[in-house]
């Protein structure tokens, strides 16, 4: 893709050719702004403190080629991701590119309106927010994204609008050969009073390498609630670097609750963005990682009105020699008082050769508030195995159970209930390998 030390232009270029030149002035735009970053940014090392902690190596030495269209494949290896609340309500992406073939709209209601970005292009609303709300500095993935920019996922709520299913936005990566590169897009815009569901879920269908740099903007608008979960279930040899963001208004709520799977490396940046008084926004998380896999949370509370309530809880599971990364930031703005909010990172290691890194931050310039923040690693405690085999249980089941109550807590606001049954298949799947000694060893 490109050299360890410095995004090269004529890579960009050589990919960016493969792309359909049939764009707007927006779409140029967006490139153009994307290609500006990428001029101007230096790819991410260890030297840089927010990526200590993170080999990116394995990514800059892969040579990456753009896949345009996924090409055919049969409808029953994608109908069984679909979510049966789903079915009048969903996009479908293959590698990036919208399939209307798999998609289905048109089950929502009055004043919903959901659609690939695209067929939206001239939309007021794609027009206003459409990367205007991304706000990584100098961040080379979600430039690159920018860059290379050619449709996405749109939802947009009109006022009072309240979603009748929720909606799922699948994006399904395919097997190759050659490594590729994929960068699925997500623009909300939730109008006063609205209220919806969102699941994107992120599926790859092989064990190959594939880099996946989903960009999402989300606009919570005044007394709007957007419930949104974000499933990364990706090949074990892929990287995968998100970039969501929300901003939320006056007396509005967004709950974010992110569940990370798959991924050799996983890099996500969720944010929220305060943007006037009486706001309620959650920022939950669930990593459950084994082998060698590398999973980092970068993630930013931003406080800067008063009355505001923020959580988030992220647990992480570790096994084998698998690596955990999380630096949580709750920012407290000068003007900001009355905050109520809260930051844990609670960590379980399986096995003697993981490894956690957690950095949970405070940063706070107002008097009236109310925040705290931990983090806690640890292993399964032995009197407690020790307690469930004395009440019959084998060891390894003992274990099992405790694992699976630890990492459950975090998946239990996810209201959907064919996703809530799925989020229990996997973390049963994962407790259940990973407490047989016969897999730790």
């Amino acid at each position: 893709m490109a050299h360890p030390e410095r995004i090269e232009p004529s890579i960009m270029h050589e990919l960016a050719t493969q792309v359909s030149d049939s764009r707007n002035s927006l779409w140029t735009d967006i490139r153009d702004n994307g290609l500006m970053v990428l001029n101007s940014s230096s790819f991410p090392s260890k030297k840089i403190e927010e990526w200590k902690f993170i080999n990116l190596k394995p990514v800059s030495r892969t040579d990456f080629v753009h896949i345009e269209d996924a090409g055919t494949l049969p409808a029953i290896d994608i109908e069984k991701y679909f979510l049966p609340e789903s079915d009048r309500s969903r996009l479908v992406f293959i590698n990036g590119s919208y399939h209307e073939k798999y998609s289905s709209i048109g089950g929502l209601g009055k004043g919903v309106t959901v659609g690939n970005l695209a067929d939206y292009s001239k939309d007021d609303h794609v027009k206003e927010y459409l990367n205007k709300l991304v706000n990584y500095e100098n961040d080379v993935f979600s430039a690159y994204n920018s860059f290379m920019f050619e449709d996405g996922a749109f939802i947009h709520l009109e006022k009072e609008a309240k979603a009748e299913a929720p909606i799922q936005i699948l994006n399904l990566y395919t097997d190759s050969s050659q490594a590729f590169v994929a960068n699925p897009r997500m623009l909300v815009v939730a109008e006063e009073d609205s209220d919806v569901t969102i699941i994107e879920d992120h599926i790859g269908l092989g064990e190959n390498r594939y880099m996946t740099i989903p960009v999402s903007e989300v606009k919570v608008k005044q007394r709007a609630h957007i419930h949104h979960v974000r499933i990364q279930r990706d090949s074990i040899d892929a990287f995968h670097f998100s970039r969501p963001i929300a901003y939320v208004e006056k007396n509005s709520e967004y709950h974010s609750y992110t569940i990370t799977l798959g991924g050799k490396i996983t890099r996500n940046e969720p944010r929220v963005i305060q943007e006037a008084e009486e706001v309620d926004f959650t920022l939950d998380g669930l990593v459950l990682i084994d082998g060698d896999q590398v999973a980092d949370t970068h993630s930013v509370m931003d406080h800067r009105f008063s009355f505001a309530e923020s959580h988030q809880l992220h647990k992480v599971v570790v096994n084998g020699n698998a690596h955990s990364i999380f630096n949580g930031k709750i920012f407290v703005r000068r003007d900001a008082q009355k905050i109520d909010s809260f930051q844990e990172n609670r960590n379980l290691l399986l096995s003697r050769d993981g490894l956690v890194n957690t950095k949970p931050q405070l940063e706070i310039f107002a008097d009236d508030v109310l925040c705290s923040h931990g983090a806690t690693i640890g292993q399964l405690d032995p009197e407690e195995v020790f307690y469930l085999q004395s009440r019959g249980m084998t060891e390894e089941k003992a274990k099992e159970v405790l694992t699976y109550a630890f990492a459950l807590e975090t998946i239990e606001n996810v209201k959907v209930e064919s996703v809530h049954k799925l989020l229990i298949q996997e973390v049963y799947r994962y407790t259940k390998a990973n407490s047989n000694p016969k897999v730790l060893a």
